[in-house]
Order: structure tokens, then C-alpha cells, then sequence
């Protein structure tokens, strides 16, 4: 599948790509409270752009979470009615594993450690109720990222990874909580300042659809985390 539109919007950021082939362009703003009013102008915008319809896409892979409940709620039932809408399947992506794949694109000299196989990246984003969703990555020797753990959202200090002085700290939660602060001075380096992109769902989607098959639109369902959690517990 080349031909693919990318809806993010677990966080506070509206993201929004549009891959044809090889040629991939996005709209990507800081909107907290601003995704019901622009995911569907940029997709539309991104449309216009290329000069293309929505039902010519192979299609639509969106970021299933985990994150903010509202804006997970909005981005799925706009992914749900235009794949409805256009006849396409969807690709669940992970946000935690978008905020990790943007540490493997050039973006500074320190690159090429962490493209290294056997790299460790952990994801900690801020799931306010001073918690954070969290998970852990290595780089695989085919370059892709693997999930060390299962996706999950606890307080900060619950957080103790195995081998601090080889990782790589990514997301929101390493700014936003003192702990996480503490903890990133032992690390290889932290880049706070890293959110879920739609860019970032691409590889990941063209990664899933390797050994799994696109789902119909109905499919695209948010994943929350916290609400399993607290369902586990109460067993």
C-alpha cells in the first residue's frame, strides 16, 4: 500500500499526512482544543494539494492512541466516516510508537546511535491525573522499532528502565514532571519536545501491514490503556 492518508490526534497536536508513493506532505498544529475544527480541513487541504479523491488511496492509517480521550474520540469517528464514506480499510497505529519512529529520522549528528540496532527508546507522554502512558522500544535489526513492553499508563515514579544509561528518553513527560526529569539526566539523551505525527504513522503502517491485513473501517477504534488498567485492577 502506497497510497496512504494519516490521521493523528492523540495529543495535543493535529497531525495530518498524505503519502503517495514516495512523495509524502502534511499539516501538523499545536491545537489542543482545535481538533474537530481542523483534521478535516487538512485532509481536505492535503486532497486539494495533491489533486487527488480519497476513494484513489489504498488507505487510511490513523493513531489508535493511547492518549487524550476527546481528541482519540474525534480522530477515529472522522477516520470511521471517511473510510465508510470512501470504501477504504484502516491501519492502526500506536501514537506511543509515532513519538519513538521520529527519533529514527536525521534530525541532528547523534542520528546514527540511535538508528543503532539494539538502541532503547522509551516513550513517556503525559496522561495528566499526574500519570504518564508509556512504553519501551528497540531498534531491530532491520532498522524498525520493537516493543520491550506492553503500552501503559502509571505515575511517574513506577517508571524504572532496565538499563537507564542506554536509553533514550522521548515525549512530553520528561518536561512536564519532575521525576522523569530526574530520571533523564542518567540517560543517553532526552528529546521532550517530541509528539505523535501523522508523518510518523507511515512506516509504522507500511511495518503492520507486513504481517497483518488492513481492518474495515469499523475498525478504527480508539485504545485508551487507562480504561484496561483500571478494568484489570478491579479483578
Amino acid at each position: 500500500m502506497n497510497r496512504l492518508l494519516a490521521i493523528e490526534t492523540s495529543g495535543e497536536t493535529c497531525s495530518v499526512a498524505l503519502c503517495l508513493g514516495e512523495d509524502t506532505r502534511w499539516r501538523h498544529e499545536l491545537a489542543p482544543m482545535g481538533h474537530a475544527e481542523l483534521l478535516l480541513p487538512f485532509v481536505h487541504d492535503l486532497l486539494a494539494e495533491a489533486d487527488v479523491k480519497l476513494g484513489s488511496l489504498d488507505a487510511i492509517v490513523f493513531g489508535r492512541g493511547p492518549g487524550s480521550f476527546t481528541s482519540l474520540r474525534i480522530g477515529t469517528g472522522v477516520v470511521q466516516g471517511l473510510a465508510w464514506g470512501a470504501d477504504l480499510p484502516v491501519v492502526p497505529v500506536s501514537s506511543l510508537a509515532a513519538v519513538a519512529r521520529q527519533l529514527l529520522v536525521p534530525f541532528c549528528k547523534d542520528d546514527a546511535m540511535i538508528r543503532r540496532p539494539g538502541s532503547e527508546i522509551l516513550v513517556a507522554v503525559d496522561a495528566r491525573m499526574n500519570e504518564v502512558f508509556h512504553c519501551s522500544y528497540r531498534v531491530g535489526e532491520d532498522g524498525n522499532l520493537e516493543a520491550m513492553t506492553p503500552e501503559g499508563v502509571t505515575p511517574p515514579h513506577d517508571i524504572q528502565p532496565k538499563r537507564p544509561e542506554a536509553t533514550i528518553g522521548a515525549g512530553n513527560g520528561f518536561e512536564r514532571y519532575t521525576e522523569l526529569q530526574q530520571l533523564g539526566l542518567g540517560f543517553l539523551r532526552v528529546e521532550a519536545q517530541i509528539q505523535a505525527s501523522a508523518s510518523a504513522l507511515i512506516p509504522l503502517a507500511r511495518q503492520w501491514l507486513k504481517t497483518n491485513k488492513a481492518l474495515p473501517a469499523i475498525g478504527a477504534q480508539p485504545q485508551y490503556v487507562r480504561n484496561q488498567v483500571a478494568e484489570k485492577s478491579a479483578k
